[in-house]
């Protein structure tokens, strides 16, 4: 069930009845929000929600609890988010006002905090602040950074940007101001680190804000608290985060994902609307309304030959860490699929299919291919490695290919790499670029928008949204 289509029955719900007054119109408010929050909630699901609604006693809260969850969360994690959504949304005008009023005193010390973090960055640039571009302003994270900095290391920032004052450079306020930005990055990322080592943060959960304030005001509040497992917080941390004494619980992630969703992919049915073969599942459930008795039938139909899926992963000094993580990903789906191609890429293209296809465990495998390769850990050059690939491996792709290409944009010649995309995207059904750059920092890098202008881009810096990212691409084409 799609965005839209909830908005759409909102209204409905609106003009048939009372509005907000109908448990219809809730309820579909409810599911837009869970679905924002990345739970998977059909049309179908929904509706049966509804009818379970109508058999039960609506007063009882219990009740209603137990027959949403059972009908809308599929999963320990869906489970999770539920019930937080559940007791946020379902509750009294008067708790939802208290709730909002905090929330805007928060807000409220926020910006201030922000204000003054930003007028005694101000203070230190001095004069070298007039004529920086709009890239020269601060985030809001970068303040927020500043503002937590002990006042030890805001003097010591202080004194060490008066001497570059001191000294007669060209372009000094861009390059005082590079300083800084840089800096605060530094210490965001180090005091989020050692936060989350204390257990006293998580990362925030992925989730979509919609622009009504009332749903945005559960998101804000669900997301910034869900993560209380392990699990949760190594599936939804960014890969280049995660310690080495993660590395056995992401073998277990991985492992358990790769399974389910080769599992999944490699199915031999597909729905159908013509009378091929009964779907026992579907027309059951389809037939609960009529007590059980099959009036509608629904069908089903071989799947049509799955697609190829050839990964191209950038292996350079800035993707060193991503790359391991997705190249583990990889072998664990190849055990569950064959006929996956893969390839590395820094400075130029390296072939390592054969390395997955071997029946030894991933570290060995991973070993051999680093000391094999001449490519790990070097700058990037997407265009020399798309050169050769074309010279020696463009019978790899063919019009039922997907090719996933895994970088964060940074390289050499990045017009003339676009112009060997366009080739790449001509040969094969599609292109799909996993971004691990975070979105927010999408905008300040050009190589972003010119590549995303040719393929389609994601953002794919967790193990979550890589999983997400194969599963929908995969499931598109077959």
């Amino acid at each position: 069930m799609e965005a839209n289509e909830i908005v759409l029955a909102v209204a409905e719900a609106e003009a048939s009845g009372s509005g907000p007054n109908t448990i219809e119109y809730n309820v579909t408010r409810f599911v837009q929000i869970l679905r924002r929050l990345g739970v998977r909630v059909s049309l179908a699901e929904t509706v049966d929600a509804l009818t379970a609604l109508s058999r039960i006693e609506m007063l009882d809260r219990n009740q209603v609890r137990g027959v949403l969850r059972a009908c809308l969360a599929k999963s320990r994690k869906e489970a999770g988010i539920f019930e937080q959504a559940f007791g946020l949304f379902f509750t009294t005008p008067e708790e939802k006002e208290i709730r909002r009023r905090q929330l805007q005193e928060m807000q409220a010390q926020r910006d201030r905090t922000l204000n003054q973090a930003e007028q005694e960055l101000q203070e230190v640039m001095g004069e070298y602040r007039k004529g920086l571009s709009d890239k020269g302003n601060f985030t809001p994270q970068q303040l927020e950074t500043f503002s937590l900095l002990p006042d030890s290391e805001k003097e010591r920032m202080k004194d060490i940007i008066q001497k570059m004052k001191d000294n007669q450079i060209n372009s000094a306020g861009d390059l005082i101001n590079m300083v800084l930005q840089s800096s605060l990055n530094y210490w965001r990322y180090y005091m989020m680190k050692n936060a989350q080592q204390r257990g006293e943060m998580s990362p925030e959960l992925e989730a979509e804000l919609t622009g009504d304030p009332d749903f945005d005001e559960i998101i804000r509040g669900i997301s910034g608290q869900f993560y209380h497992h392990p699990g949760d917080r190594i599936l939804h941390s960014d890969m280049e985060s995660l310690d080495d004494a993660d590395i056995p619980r992401v073998t277990a992630l991985i492992n358990r994902m790769t399974s389910r969703l080769g599992l999944s992919i490699s199915r031999r049915y597909r729905r159908s609307s013509r009378a091929v073969a009964v779907d026992i599942r579907r027309t059951i459930r389809r037939n609960m309304k009529y007590g059980g008795i099959p009036l509608e039938l629904r069908y089903r139909a071989r799947r049509k030959k799955r697609p190829g899926l050839l990964l191209i992963c950038d292996v350079s000094a800035s993707m060193a860490r991503h790359a391991r993580f997705v190249l583990q990903f990889i072998y664990g789906l190849n055990s569950a699929l064959s006929g996956i191609e893969s390839f590395i890429f820094s400075e130029d293209m390296e072939r390592t299919t054969g390395y997955f296809r071997q029946s030894r465990e991933f570290a060995r495998s991973m070993t051999a291919m680093m000391n094999d390769s001449r490519q790990w850990g070097k700058s990037t050059n997407l265009c020399e490695s798309l050169r050769t690939f074309r010279r020696m491996y463009w019978d790899k792709l063919g019009p039922d290919t997907i090719v996933f290409v895994v970088s964060d944009t940074k390289t050499v010649a990045p017009e003339a790499a676009a112009g060997m995309l366009r080739e790449i995207s001509r040969k094969c059904a599609d292109v799909i670029w996993l971004n691990t750059l975070p979105r927010r920092e999408w905008a300040s890098r050009a190589t972003v928008a010119l590549f995303a202008g040719i393929v389609s881009m994601y953002e794919c810096n967790t193990l979550s949204q890589l999983e997400k990212s194969l599963r929908r691409h995969m499931f598109e084409k077959i």
